[in-house]
């Protein structure tokens, strides 16, 4: 039977992922695995880029 602890931590990344919380960490693996050794934005960067393409692009990604 799961721990207190794990059913938490379960949800949390759950409410993270529905949430979009989980994108910078997401963009941080896509960096590292598709274009490794290039820099990448920092977090308060990723966001304000992340807000602006939103305004650019209000219906979403097609893919």
């Amino acid at each position: 039977m799961a721990s207190l602890r794990e059913k938490l931590s379960s949800a949390k990344r759950f409410v993270d992922g529905v949430l979009g919380a989980d994108k910078y960490q997401h963009y941080l693996e896509h960096q590292a695995r598709v274009h490794p050794g290039q820099p990448v934005m920092s977090e308060k960067e990723f966001w304000k880029d992340y807000s602006d393409w939103q305004d650019k692009n209000p219906q979403g990604r097609c893919c």
